[in-house]
């Protein structure tokens, strides 16, 4: 063997095993994927219903692989038709979603599958390892030079961890009434973070079970109370209502808790239902109260109360408004003398109350303080009693069947008719018209109304003009509604819009064409009727001629200074037939503006007038010039030749 034969052999026999050292050329691509699971947030509370958000990634390992072809790689490290189901395992807790297809997930990637689940409410601080079972294929081995390719099924049970944390628990441990049967006091019930955390951002809401108790206007109220540390107790106290009726020895109330836990994580704590019992040693008691009170105005409140308890001597009665939402008598506050008040006595009490102009209707609080002094001489107060006073709210207005009669450029009418549907009346009610629209304008922008009574009705009329350069269709119009609150004030509905539709201008000129017939070839004055067909004066009328083949034009306008109603006028205009024209009828069409005797320019639709080419019955236009040409030139040469034979 020759020394290059050798040579040859053995670089080969290098290069061979090079390339199997390497892994590049073994015959078949081989690898597996490698999913694991984890959670981001893994902190779930007692009581709590939250989702769990599993996180699975792929790391996958490759045992031999493809240089030349990384697709390879790739395919063999993808797992396909991922499906996941988490179970609850030992931890306390339940799973509520079943199992779920993730699909494919390739080497390097991951996917997020939440899952929903609900903890028990016993259970106990501590982690706890949930049994996640994944399924999954991948293409296990690839030959790389063949295609041939082999899958293989894969079940495994991965796992996650859940902590369950402590956090605040809320539970009442005393309560007291100031309320009872046909009256308005107050509820306090006293809680205790009796839970191992601190609430943040604490919110505690009372709400009546017992349809003849309300509390606040509604029937629920919350209170705010913050940062709340374990071990701590709170009083809240919430205004409450109850009917005549009300005849339960215990008044049922749900006291629900609502914070925010360390986590920033919005909770709900029901602590319970409680029963509190009615206080009926209360020695005043409010069993009547009327007024006729509005927003924004003055009325007549009227009071009585009952002597629950002994006699009393030198009292007086204090009524107080809460925050001064109510002005009573003028003021915060005012006071009326009674002197002796028997046991079971009533007596009624009138006061002026004031809403002012912010005053929204509604129910308003004022508290009724008795001051009295006792038989042997000692001065006493009683236990301030609420009391709700209805306010009536404003006046509620709506337009009912507008007539809205426009037309692009000319005067028109806006009609309607304002309701008054609210509580209360309406005095000197005006409407204010406006339009949003830039080219309809009123001439007056308000009408006066007067009295509006409770459902009754009154009607208004408006003027109004479009302006001539506005497109037909339909407009918004505003109506709103001034009028005096019953303290006198000056008060505005909110604006009630109303629809109309301008229709398209009406005809004010019309034209007609006065013996519109010509020849081929020829130039001529063509001469057109112009009638003002309107029922108002125009000036300055311009008409133009808006010519097109066969037809041209060298003074193609014309001017009126002023047309009255019903007046014509006739306008003349140059008008040139092509000589490529051919005998037909045309229209000629005529463009014209005008003014009005306010000023306001008009500017028409196009108007079509008819033309007629013809040919003459006998020479005309230029062959009758030729021809008349030809025989004078003839009668002038026999004329010649006569007299010189003469």
């Amino acid at each position: 063997m020759s020394r290059l034969a050798t040579t040859t052999k053995l670089l080969t026999v290098v290069v061979i095993c090079s390339l199997l050292a390497s892994g590049v050329v073994v015959g078949f691509v081989r690898g597996a994927p490698e999913l694991s699971a984890s959670l981001a947030d893994n902190r779930v509370a007692a009581g709590e219903e939250a989702t769990l958000a599993v996180t699975l990634t792929n790391a996958g390992e490759l045992e031999t692989m493809s240089t030349t072809n990384p697709e390879l790689n790739q395919r063999v490290l993808t797992a396909t038709g991922v499906s996941t189901q988490l179970r609850a395992g030992d931890a306390p807790l339940s799973v509520t979603t079943g199992r779920q297809n993730v699909g494919s997930i390739a080497d390097g990637g991951e996917r997020v599958v939440p899952f929903s689940i609900s903890v028990d409410e016993d259970a106990s601080p501590g982690s706890y390892r949930l049994p996640l079972r994944v399924a999954y294929t991948h293409t296990s081995e690839i030959d790389e030079g063949g295609g041939f390719s082999r899958s293989r099924a894969v079940e495994r049970t991965l796992s996650v961890t859940v902590r369950v944390v402590e956090q605040a628990q809320f539970a009442v441990v005393d309560t007291e009434a100031d309320v009872g049967p046909a009256s308005v006091g107050t509820v306090s019930v006293t809680l205790e973070n009796v839970g191992s955390e601190a609430a943040n951002e604490t919110a505690v809401s009372l709400g009546s079970l017992d349809p003849d108790v309300r509390v606040g206007s509604s029937g629920t109220s919350s209170h705010y109370a913050g940062a709340w540390d374990p071990g701590q107790r709170r009083t809240l106290t919430y205004v409450v209502a109850a009917t005549g009726t009300a005849t339960n020895a215990t008044y049922p109330f749900r006291v629900t808790t609502a914070f925010d836990d360390d986590r920033g994580v919005r909770q709900t704590d029901e602590s319970s239902v409680v029963g509190v019992e009615p206080r009926t040693d209360r020695q005043f008691v409010v069993t009547d109260v009327d007024s006729d009170v509005a927003a924004g105005g003055s009325g007549t409140l009227g009071v009585t109360l009952r002597n629950d308890g002994a006699r009393t001597n030198e009292a007086t009665l204090t009524l107080r408004s809460a925050g001064w939402a109510l002005a009573v008598d003028g003021g915060d506050a005012s006071t009326r003398f009674v002197g002796d008040w028997p046991s079971e006595g009533e007596r009624t009490f009138t006061f002026d109350v004031t809403a002012p102009p912010s005053t929204e209707g509604g129910t308003y609080t004022l508290d009724a303080a008795v001051e009295y002094r006792t038989d042997r001489g000692a001065d006493a107060s009683a236990r301030p009693a609420s009391i709700g006073v209805a306010v009536a709210p404003e006046p509620d207005f709506a337009v009912r069947d507008p007539d809205v009669s426009l037309a692009v450029g000319e005067e028109g009418r806006v009609r309607g008719t304002v309701v008054n549907r609210g509580p209360t009346p309406a005095r000197n009610a005006v409407v204010v018209m406006s339009s949003p629209s830039p080219n309809v304008r009123f001439t007056e922008t308000t009408y006066a109304l007067g009295d509006i009574e409770t459902g009754s009705t009154a009607e208004f009329s408006f003027d109004a003009a479009v302006a001539p350069t506005a497109a037909a269709g339909p407009r918004p119009l505003d109506v709103t509604v001034r009028y005096e609150g019953l303290s006198g004030d000056v008060r505005e509905s909110a604006p009630l819009r109303v629809r109309g539709d301008v229709a398209p201008q009406p005809d004010r000129l019309a034209f007609e064409a006065v013996n519109a017939s010509y020849g081929i070839d020829t130039s001529n004055r063509l001469s057109v009727r112009v009638t003002n067909v309107g029922d108002a004066r125009l000036e300055d009328v311009r008409v133009s001629l808006a010519t097109a083949p066969p037809f041209t034009s060298e003074s193609p306008s014309a001017f009126v200074s002023a047309l009255d109603p019903g007046e014509t006028a006739t306008l003349g205009f140059e008008l040139t037939v092509s000589e490529n024209a051919v005998e037909s009828t045309h229209a000629v069409a005529l463009n014209a503006t005008a003014e009005t005797t306010n000023g306001d320019m008009i500017r028409m639709e196009p108007s079509l007038v008819a033309v007629t080419i013809a040919e003459p019955s006998g020479p005309g236009g230029d062959t009758a010039l030729v021809v008349g040409l030809a025989v004078l030139a003839a009668v002038v040469i026999v004329s010649g030749w006569w007299w010189l034979r003469q």
